[in-house]
């Protein structure tokens, strides 16, 4: 396999430098133009989501964790892991981190509360994770898993939800999935 172009600290380090930058861009650029706040009611709807959106951004982390890591994975670092995922969100959509954080910054935007920070934080973001999926994520899962991920591709959406989204899972998939694994 090849070496990775973007390790995944510097992975992190890069999304928050973007992140931070977006934010203070928008900011002053609200200051510059001096534009007027959206309603409370939009900003408060936009805590409401960021709130909201933390939770399936949790939950793929514990997927990851609970059905990807092996000893291996561990070793690799954060976020690596050695076994294709396919249940539970991921079988509604191929990247439910990457839509997680993209509600959650688009959200960040209308919490912020002006329109050039909502623009530039969103278009900024969702440009990111769009073009970080298909350049880069998506041809490291196909070396990486091979037709295994082809096959799984074929399955679901990689970037918003399929159809099935809300009639996949049990009350708590987590423990359904370790009983479906046998642990």
């Amino acid at each position: 396999m090849s070496e990775n172009v973007f390790t995944y600290s510097k992975r992190f380090i890069l999304w928050f430098f973007l992140t931070g930058a977006s934010i203070a861009g928008g900011i002053v650029a609200d200051m510059i133009l001096r534009t007027e706040p959206f309603p409370v009611f939009v900003r408060i709807s936009g805590f409401a989501v960021m709130v909201l959106a933390y939770f399936p951004l949790k939950r793929t982390g514990k997927l990851l964790k609970l059905l990807g890591q092996s000893n291996l994975a561990k070793s690799e670092g954060w976020g690596c892991t050695n076994r294709l995922i396919t249940k539970d969100l991921y079988q509604c959509i191929g990247h439910p981190h990457h839509l997680g954080i993209g509600i959650f910054m688009t959200s960040l935007g209308l919490f912020i509360g002006y329109p050039c920070s909502f623009l530039i934080i969103t278009i900024i973001h969702l440009s990111w994770i769009l073009g970080f999926l298909f350049l880069v994520e998506e041809p490291e899962l196909a070396e990486k898993f091979g037709a295994e991920y082809t096959a799984y591709a074929n399955t679901c959406l990689r970037s918003a939800p399929n159809r099935y989204v809300f009639s996949r899972f049990s009350p708590n998939p987590l423990i359904q999935q370790k009983i479906n694994l046998g642990h």
